[in-house]
């Protein structure tokens, strides 16, 4: 049986009226609200999570995210008294809790995307993820979007922000070998940092990527 142990601990203890992340296996994030022994609780589901079936799922907020947003647009929809029951069955279909709750490191992106990634012939900064997979941004300084390339096997989230797709240019490897893959145009930063987040974070050795 898929694991739920920090959603257990959620309803026992409460959350102190703020949200909790709550990482699942396949690398998405919740958000959940709960008072201590509650038989329902707050949720909030990114966009590439869809609304499950059930009447349980019917008391959509589409302001409240938008109010609690700060200054970075809203990937996803809020939930109000949402059955501890359902909420438990849709963590067990994403293969229950993740191990390791703690946020993936996004420090190498980050940066590119407070400094910039500079021009010239090659202003494209490539990162390595986690899994081995390997992506390329291009970001001015400050700016709140980026050009991002997604080799083969890294499917763009089912969201307007990944809209402007490069039909024409190929990128090439370091020997100039092409690369297969798709390059996006204007895509939202907090959109590219969560989808990074979703394939665990930056791999430890970026060795070579400088």
């Amino acid at each position: 049986m898929a694991t739920t142990s920090h959603f257990e601990q959620f309803l026992a203890d409460g959350t102190s009226d703020v949200h909790y992340n709550l990482r699942l296996a396949d690398g998405q994030v919740i958000s959940i609200k709960a008072a201590s022994c509650a038989a329902t609780v707050d949720v909030y589901l990114p966009d590439e999570i869809s609304t499950p079936d059930g009447a349980s799922w019917g008391l959509e907020d589409h302001w409240e995210a938008w109010l609690t947003a700060g200054d970075e647009p809203v990937d996803g929809r809020y939930f109000h008294e949402v059955q501890v029951a359902d909420v438990r069955q849709l963590i067990e279909e994403h293969g229950g809790e993740r191990a390791d709750q703690s946020d993936p490191t996004t420090d190498r992106f980050d940066q590119a995307v407070l400094e910039g990634t500079g021009t010239g012939r090659r202003p494209m900064l490539r990162i390595r993820l986690a899994g081995g997979e390997v992506i390329a941004i291009k970001a001015d300084a400050g700016e709140d979007e980026a050009d991002v390339y997604l080799p083969e096997g890294i499917e763009p989230p089912a969201a307007d922000a990944w809209e402007l797709e490069e039909k024409k240019l190929q990128l090439t490897r370091l020997d100039g070998e092409p690369l297969t893959g798709r390059l996006f145009y204007e895509v939202p930063v907090n959109h590219v940092r969560a989808l990074i987040w979703r394939r665990g974070g930056e791999h430890a050795d970026q060795t070579n990527f400088a």
